[in-house]
């Protein structure tokens, strides 16, 4: 009879359900840096949204495979309401109908700040149990550190608005 019990006495049903919860953080992280790649070409922040871009999408790749290798699954359901909440986040105005609000990437890097902090919370999560799981911590250790790097690129960005988003004309 199967158990929900993996190497060690890892839960599989808890592991599972923690990973598909932040591959579905991911999804919606993921599409809300595209998006701010897309729109924010004119800003100088652009760069520096595009190799997070590329790292998220590297990292979500990652995060997939691992949830594979151990033999999860994942909850496609949470990762398609990830991606409606994404766009329907966006058809919030900041105060302006027909061009953007010096808030809006402000208020999209405080989102993605939480977003990368907890993704820095997941990789050491794995690091901890890599052992349990047959999976190289060591692997997991340079992605939390990633992680925390990025943070530190997201509140450089940042600050590099919020002066300008509240001063008039």
């Amino acid at each position: 009879m199967p158990t929900s019990q993996t190497a060690q006495g890892v839960d599989r049903t808890l592991l599972r359900t923690y990973l598909s919860d932040h591959l579905t953080g991911a999804t919606g992280m993921l599409h809300r840096l595209e998006h701010m790649r897309d729109s924010y070409q004119d800003l100088p922040i652009h760069d520096e949204v595009a190799q997070l871009t590329q790292d998220v999408r590297e990292e979500r790749s990652r995060l997939a495979e691992v949830i594979e290798t151990l033999g999860l699954t994942r909850s496609r359901p949470k990762e398609a309401l990830a991606r409606a909440g994404e766009v329907a986040g966006r058809l919030k105005l900041n105060g302006r109908l027909f061009s953007r609000s010096p808030l809006s990437p402000v208020l999209e890097l405080e989102l993605l700040q939480s977003g990368v902090s907890g993704k820095s919370g997941l990789w050491r999560t794995l690091g901890t149990h890599a052992g349990h799981l047959g999976l190289d911590a060591t692997e997991f250790e340079h992605l939390e550190r990633q992680a925390l790097e990025q943070v530190e690129t997201i509140v450089r960005c940042h600050r590099a608005l919020v002066g300008p988003a509240f001063r008039q004309g």
